[in-house]
């Protein structure tokens, strides 16, 4: 589940809600998965699934390895794209933005609230590097699971926040007269357009 801090939100993260609430309604499994993509130094595109956790005012976060490939994809270009597919309420929203580190602090916060075995696996594992074997992963895991004493957030762990320039919203339509209705930064004001389906 997303946590969401709307308080001064403008009318897209309010959409975005008010669809998430509906989504949720219908019982939508992994429904803060998103496919985030991302451009690497090379010009090449690269898409995996994350877990969005929070959605505030003017931002969405996300946690990750910092030495992860998508992290190196980020350095070279922070142009990200998210895509969040709901087929159980035949919805689709798409969101452009920017990407940074998260500060300290807020990562800090989020690694306390998490379990023991989720923190014992982003300190065990060195995300995307080879490895000699799965055993092999599965003994390091356990190693560090299984050390005495609190685990503390290591420096290589941490939070992303993507701040939007564009969203779109698409509902799905048993004849294909799909509503797509999108948002685009302007001046620094939200402006809305309805696309052809």
């Amino acid at each position: 589940m997303i946590s969401f801090g709307l308080e001064n939100a403008k009318e897209p993260y309010l959409l975005f809600r008010s669809l998430y609430d509906a989504a949720s309604k219908t019982s939508h499994r992994n429904i803060e998965a998103a496919c985030l993509s991302s451009v690497s130094v090379d010009n090449k595109p690269h898409s995996r699934f994350i877990n969005i956790k929070y959605i505030n005012d003017e931002e969405f976060i996300f946690f990750s390895n910092y030495e992860s490939s998508k992290a190196k994809d980020f350095l070279c270009n922070n142009n990200v794209t998210l895509n969040f597919y709901w087929n159980s309420a035949n919805t689709q929203i798409r969101v452009e933005g920017n990407i940074m580190k998260l500060d300290e602090d807020r990562s800090n916060k989020h690694w306390m609230l998490r379990n023991r075995d989720k923190n014992a696996l982003a300190i065990s594992s060195d995300q995307s590097s080879p490895s000699i074997n799965f055993e092999r992963i599965i003994e390091d895991y356990q190693y560090v699971l299984d050390s005495p004493g609190s685990l503390q957030r290591p420096d290589y762990w941490g939070g992303y926040l993507i701040i939007p320039n564009y969203f779109e919203f698409w509902t799905g339509h048993k004849s294909r007269l799909n509503n797509r209705k999108v948002f685009k930064i302007d001046n620094g004001s939200w402006e809305s357009t309805i696309l052809q389906p």
